[in-house]
């Protein structure tokens, strides 16, 4: 099994701005997850709407990842998020440049942030939101896991199971 750091907070501004600050004290696999986000985000500084405590927001901080990995590491969050919603038996579809949908419906994003000192990323931060439990949105094209399976989930269950998927194809690249 790959080594992996896990911190959990009640709320924080935002995983990745977090994981961003303070990168270099923390090692290569460190995932930080929170009930809530005050400025979670998206492509371009959009706004990530999230209520507190139904959803999963994380995010993943990877070191010293040479540059021309890039595409295989997008590849690798992609594939296995959208492998966590079949498994749900949700059919979905992931659309450029960074979010999961269901139906023309936003169920995921993904943020990709580097910092790169030549060709190896000096940190390359990747941040998540899925949505699980909320069932009103501002935005009329979000969805939930609850939503479409018409239940709730255990949020905890579905972040372990998503960290264990990540991790085993992470070893498989």
């Amino acid at each position: 099994m790959i080594s992996y750091t896990l911190l959990e907070f009640e709320e924080l501004i935002s995983t990745s701005d977090f994981l961003k600050e303070n990168q270099t004290y923390f090692p290569h696999m460190t995932f930080v997850k929170a009930n809530h986000q005050t400025q979670g985000r998206g492509q371009y500084d959009r706004k990530w709407e999230s209520d507190a405590n139904q959803n999963l927001l994380f995010s993943i901080l990877l070191k010293h990842i040479n540059v021309s990995n890039m595409l295989e590491i997008k590849r690798w969050v992609i594939s296995n998020m959208m492998s966590y919603l079949r498994s749900q038996k949700i059919d979905c579809i992931f659309k450029e440049p960074n979010d999961i949908y269901v139906n023309d419906k936003k169920i995921c994003g993904i943020l990709i942030e580097t910092q790169a000192t030549s060709n190896i990323f000096d940190y390359l931060i990747i941040g998540i939101g899925l949505n699980v439990n909320q069932v009103e949105f501002t935005q009329s094209n979000a969805t939930s896991l609850g939503l479409i399976l018409n239940r709730r989930l255990d949020t905890k269950d579905v972040f372990n199971k998503i960290i264990q998927m990540l991790l085993e194809g992470y070893k498989k690249q």
